[in-house]
């Protein structure tokens, strides 16, 4: 990147679908490429049975509209950046990429005090980030096989939107009003370890909080503000025909397109029970000095899954599954200069977010395809 770029701004906002202005003007790579097909992950040879097809509703919905035509629900899959939902509607949804999808502002004005967040988008008055504005969320139904699949990008960000901590609430209005037999979070994060390599896969067995008193990184460190810091959350157990339903020929096509910093042809599924996603309260990622002291915590960190850990054990009927992919890998920093590995971790991230997310994508399908199409 020719100039330095906010990393929040970046990694939430960065729409590889239709790159906003001022990423073109940074210099980052992504946003340069011409070809929307070259920005977006290629389309994977899905079984005919359960290929996942668009649902569009006959009338938009208004966007105060709630998400009750959408109850009983066969599973709603949740993720959060602009690159993530991108990858979402191209492989689910396409022909309707997150431009076309509906936009979610139920009861908005409950949310408006809550969110204090400087960073957040649901604060961003830039033109371009308008959709996102006081928005919740976007979200989309799709079917796979027999299955009907409600796609949500979330507006709100745990770590981003300020102490009150409305992506809890919103969580709760989700599976409340849709009541799925399968909840799903997904998207991007850092790998943990010299073993998860760029693209690897996480099916987390548990997830669990990270916010440690670090200088200038102690958002919900206070246990006695925030008692859920440091707590874990086990997942469903996966089911075996998920496992085999992620095949080379579906996650190697779009592995193929993370070239650079990528050792493997086929990703890694890791889905073992100790196999745990950390979610931290800032944006951290693993580097070969162990800065932010994340190794032998779990394989990945995220910013969000374990939040929803927390809200699904209100909802113990419900299936649920964390799953991220790895956007960039453990960072060498042989000098220690912390703030060099984050250019080099935003440039991954930047680079091949999208594609990686091809492989998270897959294996949600395949945890839906095994529950409710077997």
């Amino acid at each position: 990147m020719a100039n330095k770029i906010d990393t929040t701004d970046l990694r939430l906002n960065f729409n590889p679908e239709q790159p906003q202005e001022r990423f073109k003007t940074a210099g980052v790579r992504a946003a340069l490429v011409a070809k929307a097909s070259d920005r977006l992950p290629s389309p994977v040879p899905w079984p005919a049975a359960s290929k996942p097809t668009p649902a569009p509703l006959k009338a938009a919905p208004a966007e105060t509209d709630d998400l009750t035509k959408f109850k009983g629900f066969d599973a709603v899959v949740v993720t959060y950046t602009s690159a993530e939902a991108a990858a979402l509607a191209t492989l689910f949804t396409p022909g309707y990429p997150t431009s076309a999808w509906y936009e979610y502002r139920h009861k908005i004005a409950t949310y408006i005090p809550l969110v204090t967040g400087g960073d957040a988008p649901f604060n961003d008055t830039k033109s371009d980030m308008a959709r996102y504005y006081h928005s919740l969320g976007l979200y989309f139904p799709c079917k796979i096989g027999k299955a009907k699949v409600l796609l949500f990008k979330s507006g709100l960000h745990l770590d981003h939107d300020g102490p009150a901590v409305p992506f809890q609430k919103l969580i709760n209005e989700l599976v409340q009003t849709i009541q799925p037999k399968i909840f799903i979070t997904t998207g991007t994060g850092g790998g943990i370890g010299t073993k998860i390599a760029l693209g690897d896969v996480v099916i987390a067995g548990l997830t669990k909080f990270y916010c440690p008193k670090l200088p200038g990184k102690e958002q919900f460190a206070d246990k006695t503000k925030y008692p859920w810091n440091a707590d874990s959350y086990k997942t469903t157990p996966v089911p075996a025909k998920t496992l085999t339903a992620i095949t080379p020929a579906l996650t190697s096509v779009n592995a193929a397109r993370i070239h650079e910093y990528n050792p493997r042809a086929v990703p890694k599924i890791w889905s073992a029970a100790t196999d745990a996603i950390v979610t931290t309260d800032f944006f951290a990622f693993d580097d070969s000095q162990d800065t932010y002291k994340l190794q032998g915590l779990g394989l990945a960190c995220d910013m969000g899954d374990a939040m929803v850990g927390n809200v699904m054990q209100g909802y113990l009927n419900t299936k649920w599954f964390a799953i991220r992919n790895a956007s960039d890998p453990q960072i060498p920093n042989p000098t220690n200069n912390i703030k060099t590995a984050g250019d080099l971790s935003d440039k991954i991230y930047s680079d091949y977010g999208v594609f990686t997310s091809a492989a998270s994508v897959i294996a949600s399908w395949a945890i839906i395809d095994a529950i409710i199409n077997t």
